[in-house]
C-alpha cells in the first residue's frame, strides 16, 4: 500500500516511477523527532549563516588585516572545499553510517571555526575558512539528506521547504549577524560563535539520533557481522572518487586564483595567469574524461557525476539551473553589503538590514515555490520560468541605478525583485530533482546540484572580484596618487584620508564597479532560459494531482 501511495504521489518523468519508502523502519516519534530536528537543522543553519554573515563583516575583517585586495579569498577558500567534497561526504556516509560521518564533520567544522576566530594573519584565515568549509560540506548533505528521511515521503514538499526555511533563514540573518558584530570591531565571533552552538548539536546528534539512522535497527537474534574498522577504511578510500575531487578542486582553484589575481598583481597577459587557465582547462577535460571512463569500465568507484545522468535531459536541464541559480545568488549577497559600505557610507550593521529587501524576497520565493508546487501543483518548468523573468528583471533595473553616493529608496523595489526571482528559482530545481531521476541516484543527483550551485558561487565571487579590481585599477590609476591606490587596495578606510573630491571620486567609481557586477548577474541569469528549455515537457514535471 505504502508503495502505491508513493508511486502516486509524484508525477514521475520516462521511466522513473520507481516506489520510494515513505518512511525509514523505526523512525523517531515525539520529543525525541524534535529534539533529531534541532540537531541537525542547528549544524544546517550555521553552515548557511557562514555564507552571508561575512558579507557585512567582510570589509570590517580585511581593513582589520590590511588585506582589502584579497578579500574574497576569505569567501572563495571556504566555498572552494564547501564544492568539492559534498559527494565525498555521501561516499563516506555509505560506508561508515550517516551519524558518526555527520559527527565528523560537525567536529571539524566547529575546530577550525575556532581557528578562524584566532587566525592573526589573512593567511591563516585562508587555511581555516578552507577546513571550515570542508566539515561545512559534510554538514549540508547529510543534513539535508536526514531531513528528508525523517518524513514519510507524501510530506516531500514540507520536508523540503522546511531545509530550506533553515538555509534561507541563515541566508537572512546572517548579514545583521555579522553587522552587528563587526559593528562592535569584534569581527572574531563571527567564527568563535560556531563552538559553543556547534557543540549543542554535535551533543544533540550524538544522544538523539539513532546509531543506524537511516536503515531499520538490526535484530536483536541476529549474529554479529560487524567488520573490522581498518577494512572499512580499505573499502572507502577504493570506493570514494578520490581523482576525480581532485581534479574538480583542481579546476576550480586555478580558474579562482587565475581571476583573483589577474586584476590585482598579475597582468592577464602574464605568464603565470595564462599557466593557470591552461591547467584549469586541462583539469576539466581530465575530469570529463575520468568519470567517463570509470562509468565505461565500472571500475568500483563511485563517481562524482554517473555518466548516465548525462543522457538525461531533464536532470542536465535541472543541473545546469543549480548553476545559474547559484552565481547571481551568492554575488547579491556578498557584494551588495559591501556597496552599501563603501558607496553609501552604511555602517556594518546598517548593511546587513538593508540587505534584507534581497533576503527576505529570497525566502517569500522559496515559500511561494512551495505552495505553487506542492499545493496548486504547478510544474516546475513553470515556476522556473517566472522566476527567471522576475530576477532578470530585478537585477538589470538594479544594475541601472545612478552612481551616487546618495541612497535612492527605489532600489529596495529593485531587490525584492531579485531576491523572489532568485528564492522561485532555486527552490524549483531543488524540489524537482529527485522527480527527474531514479531512486538509486537521488543522492548523487542532488550533491551533483549542491556542488553546481556552490561552483557557480564560487566562480561568481572570483568574476566579480576581477570585474571590480580591473575597472578601479583603470579609473583610478591616473586620478590619485600611487600611494593613494595602494593604500585604498590594502584597506578601504583609506578612502577617509583623501580630499573630499577623491573621495566622492573613489565611491562613484566603485558604485559603477558593483553596478557592472549587477549586469553580470543579469545576463547569468538570463541564461536559466537554457535550463528553462531543457526541462520543458508535453506533461511536465509536478507533483501529482492525486
Amino acid at each position: 500500500m505504502a508503495e502505491k501511495e508513493a508511486h502516486e504521489a509524484v508525477q514521475r518523468t520516462a521511466s522513473h516511477d520507481d516506489s520510494i519508502p515513505a518512511r525509514w523502519d523505526g523512525a523517531l516519534h515525539g520529543a525525541r523527532l524534535y529534539l533529531a530536528m534541532a540537531g541537525l537543522a542547528l549544524p544546517l543553519f550555521l553552515t548557511s549563516i557562514e555564507v552571508t554573515i561575512v558579507s557585512t563583516s567582510l570589509v570590517t575583517i580585511t581593513n582589520d588585516l590590511e588585506t582589502a585586495g584579497q578579500s574574497n579569498w576569505v569567501i572563495t577558500s571556504y566555498l572552494l572545499t564547501y564544492t568539492g567534497f559534498l559527494i565525498i561526504w555521501a561516499s563516506f556516509s555509505g560506508i561508515f553510517g550517516v551519524k558518526p560521518t555527520l559527527l565528523t564533520a560537525v567536529t571539524i567544522f566547529i575546530a577550525f571555526s575556532g581557528g578562524c576566530g584566532g587566525a592573526q594573519t589573512l593567511s591563516q584565515l585562508v587555511v581555516c575558512r578552507a577546513f571550515q568549509g570542508l566539515g561545512a560540506a559534510g554538514i549540508y548533505t547529510l543534513t539535508l539528506f536526514s531531513i528528508l528521511r525523517l518524513f514519510p515521503y507524501e510530506q516531500y514538499d514540507k520536508a523540503s521547504s522546511l531545509a530550506g526555511g533553515v538555509v534561507s533563514m541563515g541566508l537572512v540573518l546572517g548579514p545583521l549577524v555579522g553587522g552587528a558584530i563587526a559593528n562592535d570591531g569584534k569581527w572574531r565571533w563571527v567564527f568563535l560563535m560556531n563552538v559553543p552552538a556547534g557543540v549543542v548539536g554535535l551533543l544533540l546528534l550524538y544522544f538523539v539520533l539513532p546509531a543506524h539512522f537511516p536503515n531499520p535497527a538490526p535484530a536483536a537474534n541476529k549474529p554479529s557481522t560487524s567488520t573490522p574498522i581498518w577494512i572499512k577504511m580499505k573499502a572507502a578510500f577504493h570506493q570514494v572518487d578520490s581523482l576525480g575531487a581532485f581534479l574538480v578542486l583542481t579546476a576550480c582553484s586555478f580558474i579562482i586564483a587565475a581571476l583573483q589575481e589577474g586584476n590585482f598583481e598579475y597582468s592577464w597577459s602574464s605568464g603565470l595567469v595564462i599557466s593557470f587557465l591552461v591547467i584549469s582547462g586541462i583539469s576539466w577535460l581530465a575530469f570529463i574524461g575520468w568519470e567517463w571512463l570509470i562509468c565505461r569500465r565500472d571500475l568500483k568507484i563511485t563517481p562524482m557525476f554517473p555518466w548516465k545522468l548525462t543522457r538525461n535531459r531533464l536532470f542536465m536541464g535541472v543541473a545546469l539551473g543549480f548553476f545559474t541559480t547559484g552565481l547571481p545568488m551568492t554575488v547579491c549577497v556578498i557584494t551588495i553589503p559591501q556597496r552599501f559600505q563603501i558607496v553609501n557610507g552604511s555602517s556594518p550593521v546598517g548593511s546587513g538590514v538593508k540587505l534584507l529587501s534581497f533576503a527576505l524576497s529570497c525566502l517569500t520565493g522559496i515559500i511561494a515555490c512551495s505552495v505553487l508546487a506542492g499545493r496548486l501543483k504547478m510544474p516546475f518548468a513553470y515556476i522556473a520560468l517566472i522566476g527567471l523573468v522576475i530576477q532578470v528583471t530585478g537585477l538589470f533595473l538594479f544594475s541601472e541605478i545612478a552612481s551616487t553616493t546618495e541612497l535612492w529608496l527605489g532600489q529596495f523595489g529593485y531587490l525584492v525583485l531579485a531576491g523572489l526571482g532568485t528564492g522561485l528559482g532555486v527552490s524549483a530545481y531543488y524540489m524537482a530533482t529527485s522527480l527527474v531521476v531514479d531512486m538509486e541516484d537521488q543522492s548523487s543527483a542532488l550533491g551533483i546540484g549542491m556542488q553546481l550551485r556552490m561552483l557557480g558561487g564560487v566562480l561568481g565571487i572570483a568574476a566579480s572580484s576581477a570585474i571590480l579590481f580591473h575597472y578601479i585599477r583603470s579609473r583610478l590609476s591616473h586620478a590619485l596618487q600611487p600611494g593613494e591606490l595602494a593604500a585604498l587596495l590594502k584597506t578601504t578606510e583609506a578612502i577617509m584620508t583623501f580630499s573630499p573630491e577623491s573621495q566622492l571620486l573613489v565611491r562613484e567609481v566603485y558604485a559603477t564597479a558593483y553596478s557592472m557586477q549587477m549586469k553580470m548577474c543579469g545576463a547569468f541569469s538570463a541564461a536559466q532560459i537554457l535550463a528553462v528549455a531543457m526541462i520543458w515537457k508535453r506533461k511536465n514535471v509536478r507533483f501529482s494531482k492525486g
